[in-house]
């Protein structure tokens, strides 16, 4: 079976399906310092409670040091204006990032992949049915949809059996960025898959016998995967900054702990004790940095072109 020859690669080298990571680590600084942040906050996420002395909802504080505290033995970034540790609040808060970011991704990037890929492999009727359906969602004020759909669930389940639902709000906010947040991921894996089903290796494992489903689980996804990897690390980022601004506008989950939530909670008091607002501030901050960054590294390892300059 002869190899391909892609417009992006070089002569009988046929598109890499691993390795990309450690390509973007061996070749980019830009994906290793994206890659370092992101590391940083799982780190957190994952041992926060064993760094902090208090729950993320302890407010016992308020009544030894009071509010708006200023750093201590105890409290290493002071308490807020209701009197939580600023510190605790930040590494609980980065579980419900990681949490949010990843569980909406899941859901936009399996629904992308598939609407993708069934649009691009079998194109025709199919392929601009999809796509125009695709489009509507591009089109929509997402947001606002978001913000009206978490208001109204909220006020239609007090009273019944989900309004004891641990986490119902931030359950709701994940599906919802999943369900409006597949639409590029879409876009991209139709024109990848358009692409890669017309080089030649997809062309000898056709006439080699392999059925459709081989064809897209073993010869062409696999190679379009590096790029959709690439708007994955993006989507990341772009729905964990989504979920900061829903909490900071109040619509946030009440149980969780979240840096939009700790932003809710103390704009008040930002000419007070800016810190309980400016800390969560940079943990987003940084959080959305790593993903964009390593997403730019991701890129440059799957781009040959841009490994080669």
């Amino acid at each position: 079976m002869n190899d391909s020859i892609d417009p992006i690669t070089p002569a009988g080298e046929r598109p890499a399906r691993f390795g990309l990571f450690g390509r973007c680590l061996r070749t980019s600084m830009t994906g290793r310092v994206g890659f370092g942040l992101v590391m940083f906050v799982v780190i957190v996420a994952i041992f926060g409670p064993l760094l902090t002395p208090y729950a993320p909802k302890d407010q016992s504080a308020m009544y030894a040091v009071g509010a708006n505290a200023r750093p201590s033995a105890e409290h290493w970034l002071g308490t807020d204006r209701l009197g939580y540790d600023i510190l605790t609040q930040l590494l609980y808060g980065a579980r419900t990032a990681l949490v949010v970011g990843l569980g909406a991704v899941l859901i936009s990037g399996c629904a992308g992949i598939l609407i993708g890929g069934i649009a691009g492999y079998r194109g025709g009727w199919t392929d601009e049915v999809l796509m125009r359906f695709a489009e509507f969602f591009l089109v929509v004020p997402i947001f606002i949809i978001i913000l009206a759909v978490v208001r109204v669930l909220s006020k239609a389940v007090t009273g019944t059996a989900f309004e004891t639902m641990p986490y119902f709000n931030l359950t709701v906010i994940i599906l919802m960025i999943g369900l409006f947040g597949w639409a590029p991921i879409a876009r991209m894996t139709r024109g990848e898959f358009l692409r890669i089903k017309t080089l030649e290796f997809v062309q000898a494992a056709r006439c080699g016998g392999q059925s459709g489903r081989q064809i897209v689980l073993s010869e062409i996804l696999p190679n379009a995967f590096p790029s959709i990897v690439v708007l994955i690390a993006l989507e990341i980022g772009g729905a964990i900054l989504a979920e900061a601004m829903i909490s900071l506008l109040g619509f946030g989950d009440p149980n969780a702990v979240s840096w939009g939530q700790m932003l809710y909670f103390n704009y008040q008091s930002l000419k007070i004790w800016p810190m309980a607002s400016l800390a969560p501030g940079f943990m987003i901050f940084i959080t959305v940095l790593g993903f964009n960054l390593l997403a730019d590294g991701l890129s440059d390892a799957a781009n040959p072109r841009a490994r080669r300059r």
